[in-house]
């Protein structure tokens, strides 16, 4: 987009003299007055199609309003339609009342947009993802949501005897991002695409056992559509293969629509959702294998001077399974919160809520049992902070501890547990 400076230039108090002819900065409030400010309104709020339309129409009856004529080229030039942005311009260029200096200001500007209407139809932008570190893992054995599970062929069932651990705990992954140049008419709004992808691989490789080491493959892309400071969304379809122990524990298959609205003053409202299909890699996980669905919505804003964000929200699940005892609806709670402490650190609160209401009596503890379904009531609450390291060896990486308790209550007693899960690592974003 055009150099700032010669925005500011092009729009300076001393040009006005010139391009403010007719009405439209007249003292009195006329239609035109009013007409102007909506499609100004419009451009800003990025409903650029809507200010195109609006300024057509005023030149269309008032064409010696050098003002308007102006902010068209300028909305063409936003709605990447060179050609027109600089038909308005030449005509005001061989306006002979134009002052050289907005002369000047409006070849500059030319320049640039020649220079924007020769770059590629689309860019492409690539980033990188690492973080490593230590974990300590109080309970690594009890896997949340399931009741038991098949690890290198042996059976875990509940209770079982904590195990707890030390470990690495390692995240690597790569962005790709696709933009296309030329924007789409969305309700009168300027609406960007892009197709995002992402890979990554991360692994918790504990030193007590093997058994539950944890290594997961993920990948998914998909469209993106962006109209700045109005809403966001996307289409992401993902797939993810995970390893338990040294065995193939499942896959999982997904399409995650979300989109988010923005409405103002650093606030927003995320809807999303997502579908998603597990299936197990052997015989004796078969029964669970299944689908899930969740529909979920979220409140975000920033507050004192953007250095404090809160975010609260709620997703609803229903899972399915061969066997309905590995079957539920869910719901999960959320919310978290941070604060900059300095300019380079912060500390941030995360406390979720999720309750399991199983759709078949449980017959892992006891396969006598024909009535009691099982209920189970999870509550993890973190404290974490984050340090951004400016200069030396460490320089561009951030430093990350957190503190993470989870407590599960079941109305089947041995599904009660907790798990203190503490973490300190190093991560950076490589672009």
């Amino acid at each position: 987009m055009v150099n700032k400076i010669i925005r500011q230039l092009l729009f300076s108090t001393a040009a006005m003299s010139f391009i403010a002819t007719g009405s439209v900065l007249a003292e009195e409030i006329d239609p035109i007055q009013l007409q102007f400010e909506e499609a100004l309104d419009n451009r800003e709020s990025g409903k650029v199609y809507d200010a195109i339309k609006i300024f057509e129409n005023m030149l269309a009856t008032n064409p010696y309003l050098n003002r308007a004529r102006l902010e068209l080229a300028v909305a063409y030039h936003e709605a990447s339609l060179y050609e027109k942005a600089i038909e308005q311009f030449q005509i005001v260029l061989d306006d002979p009342e134009t002052p050289e200096s907005v002369r000047l200001a409006i070849l500059a500007y030319i320049g640039q947009l020649y220079s924007d209407e020769l770059e590629p139809e689309g860019s492409h932008h690539f980033s990188q993802y690492v973080k490593a570190g230590l974990i300590y893992n109080s309970n690594i054995n009890v896997v949340p949501g399931v009741g038991n599970i098949i690890v290198n062929g042996r059976e875990f069932f509940l209770p079982s005897e904590e195990i707890s651990s030390v470990g690495t705990d390692i995240v690597v992954s790569a962005s790709h991002r696709y933009r296309r140049k030329k924007p789409f008419n969305v309700d009168g709004a300027r609406t960007s695409f892009e197709w995002q992808s992402q890979a990554s691989i991360s692994s918790n490789l504990y030193t007590e056992t093997s058994d539950f080491n944890l290594n997961i493959i993920s990948a998914d892309t998909g469209p993106a559509f962006i109209s700045a400071g109005r809403w966001l969304g996307a289409i992401p379809l993902r797939v993810d293969y995970v390893n338990l122990g040294q065995s193939s524990l499942a896959t999982a298959y997904s399409v995650n629509p979300y989109i988010s609205f923005d409405l103002g003053s650093y606030r927003s409202i995320l809807v999303e959702s997502s579908f998603l299909t597990r299936n197990y890699a052997d015989t004796v996980n078969e029964p669970q294998d299944g689908n899930l669905v969740m529909a979920g919505a979220a409140y975000t804003t920033l507050l004192q001077s953007l250095n404090t964000g809160i975010e609260a929200g709620f997703r609803l699940r229903n899972r399915s399974a061969e066997d309905d005892q590995f079957a539920y609806d869910g719901l999960t709670l959320y919310f978290s919160g941070y604060t900059s402490v300095t300019e380079l650190s912060s500390v941030y609160l995360k406390a979720n809520y999720r309750k399991f209401d199983y759709k078949a009596p449980d017959t892992i503890i006891d396969d006598t049992n024909t009535t009691l379904v099982r209920n189970d009531d999870e509550i993890t609450a973190s404290i974490g902070y984050h340090l951004d390291i400016k200069d030396g060896f460490l320089g561009k990486w951030t430093l990350n501890t957190e503190i993470a308790y989870t407590e599960n209550t079941s109305n089947i007693d041995a599904y009660d547990y907790d798990r203190l899960l503490l973490s300190l690592n190093l991560s950076r974003h490589f672009q």
